[in-house]
């Protein structure tokens, strides 16, 4: 399997903001110290799977020792998705967890000799969605790592997998850009007003990427309402049918995410002080609930929504 970003990877140069680490493994790879497992964490929407395909097509490259150059023969397999020795894994569609079964195909393919000569690369994204026995199935690759292998894995929430995982793995941490370059990138990269671009970036919750999707999706206008509906029922100032309502067709990951947002809002203004104890369990049972929804925990909306209302609204 692999993500839309293979299509053209050498278009998509490393983002201002992932300049450094992506130095750091082209050196590593140029000196030839790639550790076996690379550990891309951040933030979402911080371009961790952009760099993912960037790094591993460049490594693949037979004209490059850094970037792809998107001409020779291992960058057009790449680029078609049909390179022997590249492989993608992700929650397959209408999913959330990665299974077993999938990441034992993937061990199978990582023990084999490269075809092209150079590395057999597999990428997990977003590494947190494995199941408990995916990666158990994971861990014997880490602990006996094949000869030219090298596993990336990509992850918005390092702190949720295995230790032994982690552990095995070379970490390398996105930084988040600053607001104005974050803002500045967003202006030049979308053609959008400086203001749409600070109304993105804060709906995002200060993810660039996410940002850009919003702007480009023409999705701003219905999550500033979803956030606007979950502000006001967190202040008392519209009542929970209103809410429920406005809440409309909206993914559960996203209302979750809208509500998280709107929570942490308040928790660190200083108007939310008086009331921070009750905004701190908000914000830990909101993100419970993203994370089990993302393994694959399936809530149901007529259970999830009304359970939400209520945890807005209830006071510790």
């Amino acid at each position: 399997m692999r993500p839309p970003e293979l299509l053209t990877p050498w278009l998509n140069r490393e983002l201002p903001w992932q300049q450094d680490v992506f130095e750091r493994l082209s050196s590593l790879e140029r000196q030839e110290k790639l550790p076996h497992a690379i550990l891309l964490t951040g933030s979402k929407g911080l371009g961790k799977a952009r760099l993912a395909a960037l790094f591993a097509a460049g490594v693949l490259c037979k004209a490059s020792d850094a970037e792809p150059c998107g001409s020779c023969e291992a960058c057009q397999l790449v680029g078609g998705g049909a390179h022997g020795d590249f492989r993608w894994i992700r929650p397959e569609e209408g999913k959330r967890a990665i299974g077993v079964d999938a990441i034992r195909a993937s061990v199978s393919f990582m023990q084999q000799t490269p075809g092209y000569g150079s590395h057999k690369i597999l990428v997990v994204e977003p590494a947190e969605a494995m199941t408990t026995a995916a990666a158990n199935a994971l861990l014997k690759t880490l602990e006996e790592p094949p000869g030219r292998a090298l596993l990336i894995l990509v992850s918005h929430r390092a702190g949720e997998l295995p230790a032994t995982i982690r552990s095995r793995c070379q970490r390398f941490n996105l930084p988040h850009p600053t607001k104005p370059a974050a803002l500045a990138w967003l202006v030049e990269n979308t053609s959008c007003s400086a203001q749409t671009a600070e109304q993105a970036y804060a709906l995002s919750r200060a993810q660039p990427l996410t940002a850009e999707r919003l702007i480009q999706g023409d999705d701003l206008p219905s999550i500033e309402a979803l956030t606007n509906a979950l502000g006001g029922l967190l202040d008392k100032t519209i009542a929970n049918q209103e809410v429920l309502v406005a809440l409309g067709g909206h993914d559960l990951d996203v209302i979750l995410e809208a509500a998280l947002h709107s929570v942490e809002q308040r928790l660190y203004s200083a108007a939310g002080a008086a009331y921070s104890r009750s905004n701190f369990h908000r914000r830990d049972q909101i993100l419970d609930w993203l994370i089990a929804s993302r393994k694959g925990v399936n809530f149901g909306r007529d259970v999830m929504l009304p359970e939400l209302g209520r945890l807005l609204t209830t006071e510790l």
